[in-house]
């Protein structure tokens, strides 16, 4: 990234993330430009000056320090190529794709500008530029898998920018990360949707929802997110979701043998392991 007094980015799709990213960035002083197909969005963004410009299609160049690429996963990686060519030299391009072994690998064929693949664990089955809050970040890890070409002072450089939004920056390899994200993102979704068909076929005529309180709409919640993207996920992360499925159906059998034991000593020693795996998640915050 240069040294400017005011830095220059723009962002590639207005969403949760991206609108988030790109209030925040303002927050901080930056001059923040997006790409957005949705003419709402754009609009909305300007009158609240988040960006100082927009398109709805890509112009031949952009003259800026960094680019964060918040398009829906299934065009990400086509979407980086054409983005590459279009930045001066030098500038930094990050996304925040929640699987970054495709991009990752397609990063390595770069020369001329630098890659950070990113990935907030953050958000919300809320989607839309509408949803976006430039405070969405903090508190919560960010995920960043460097190119590993990428200069030690520019991955620096993007560090100090993340903890300045909030999030607590964590270093993974990229397929180190989708192994890891398949367990404790990939997977919740595929439980809340089994949860919510179960109790909707389970005992025939759906008659369980009808008790449904809390816990159960906690639960579910996650099957309200986008089908289209989290069938593009599930898939192309396949291997490492089945793998936690297989771990997790091994956890479940374990309980399950307790309860048709009567081990009722074995289920608080489980309810209070599972207790103390929350309170570490939760203290991090």
């Amino acid at each position: 990234m240069k040294k400017e007094s005011q830095p220059a980015a723009c962002v590639i799709g207005l969403g949760l993330i991206g609108g988030s990213w790109a209030g925040a960035l303002t927050e901080l002083g930056w001059s923040v430009s997006a790409v957005e197909r949705n003419e709402n969005s754009l609009k909305m963004a300007l009158e609240k000056g988040w960006i100082q410009k927009g398109w709805t299609e890509e112009p031949d160049f952009l003259p800026v320090d960094l680019v964060i690429l918040a398009t829906p996963i299934a065009v990400l990686t086509e979407t980086f190529a054409r983005i590459a060519q279009r930045v001066p030299a030098g500038a930094l391009i990050t996304d925040v794709g929640s699987i970054k072994g495709e991009i990752c690998q397609t990063a390595l064929k770069l020369s001329d500008v630098f890659f950070i693949g990113g990935h907030p664990m953050t958000g919300s089955e809320k989607q839309g530029f509408k949803e976006a809050n430039p405070k969405l970040f903090e508190g919560y890890p960010y995920v960043i898998t460097p190119h590993p070409q990428c200069p030690r002072e520019v991955v620096d450089k993007f560090t100090k920018l993340l903890q300045r939004v909030g999030a607590r920056v964590i270093f993974r390899q990229d397929l180190e990360h989708d192994k890891e994200v398949a367990m404790v993102s990939h997977l919740p979704h595929v439980l809340s949707l089994a949860l919510a068909l179960a109790a909707a076929e389970g005992y025939g005529e759906g008659k369980p929802l009808e008790l449904a309180g809390r816990s159960f709409r906690d639960i579910t919640r996650l099957v309200d997110s986008c089908p289209e993207m989290w069938k593009y996920i599930l898939l192309r992360n396949s291997n490492a979701v089945l793998s936690s499925l297989d771990i997790w159906e091994e956890k479940l059998q374990e309980i399950r043998g307790f309860i048709e034991d009567g081990q009722g000593e074995k289920l608080i020693e489980t309810f209070m392991k599972a207790q103390k795996v929350r309170e570490q998640v939760l203290s991090r915050r």
